[in-house]
């Protein structure tokens, strides 16, 4: 009885191999494969949820700035200055309200700048035109993801008076946002301009 045991036992032993090296750089393989064809799905869904909270960031720093410059006359954003300096108004207006856009540099050298398409982007602001020079401004916000296209127009539609996606004109005079034109607007890659005039 005590053979049968024994027998039993180192029957186990040999019929309970571990895997071959072949079996587990096969199954490797197949992970890294899988993994580099959903990097970009990936991307995409990470890029869209950071699409609201940069919508907020940018309406929180534009409610902050109409406040500062009410009571200016009817073109109070020429007081703003040229392009950069714009800029620098708007990122330094930013400190301590955004979570999702950052901003770089101080005083007249500030940058501000987004993560939902090439990393580092930075906005540029300028003044803008509704009826005369400075009675607006607008947001340039360059080479966006496709994943956050036509998000991004979407969530700032009711804060901006105008809103351009590569050119196309999706919110304008009449003060009517078609998600149409800013889909049908929309490129793939990294590639999409969006441009918000705020009054």
């Amino acid at each position: 009885m005590q053979a049968n045991v024994f027998k039993n036992s180192s029957n186990t032993v040999r019929g309970s191999r571990g895997f071959t090296m072949i079996e587990l750089l096969v199954v490797l393989a197949i992970i890294l494969v899988l993994g580099i064809l959903a990097q970009p799905y990936a991307r995409g869904i990470i890029i869209n949820g950071k699409v609201d909270p940069t919508a907020g960031d940018i309406s929180k720093i534009v409610a902050k700035l109409r406040s500062n410059f009410s009571g200016q006359g009817t073109t109070p954003y020429t007081n703003m200055g040229a392009a950069t300096a714009a800029t620098a108004v708007f990122a330094n207006t930013g400190r301590g309200l955004v979570s999702a856009l950052s901003i770089s540099g101080e005083g007249a050298t500030a940058t501000i700048a987004h993560d939902i398409g090439s990393t580092g982007s930075q906005l540029t602001v300028s003044q803008a035109t509704i009826t005369t020079l400075g009675d607006s401004f607008s947001v340039s916000v360059p080479t966006v993801s496709d994943a956050a296209c036509p998000g991004l127009a979407a969530s700032l539609s009711k804060s901006a008076e105008a809103i351009t996606v590569n050119g196309a004109l999706a919110k304008g005079a009449n003060g009517v946002y078609n998600g149409g034109i800013a889909q049908n607007a929309c490129v793939a890659g990294e590639n999409n301009t969006f441009v918000f005039t705020f009054r």
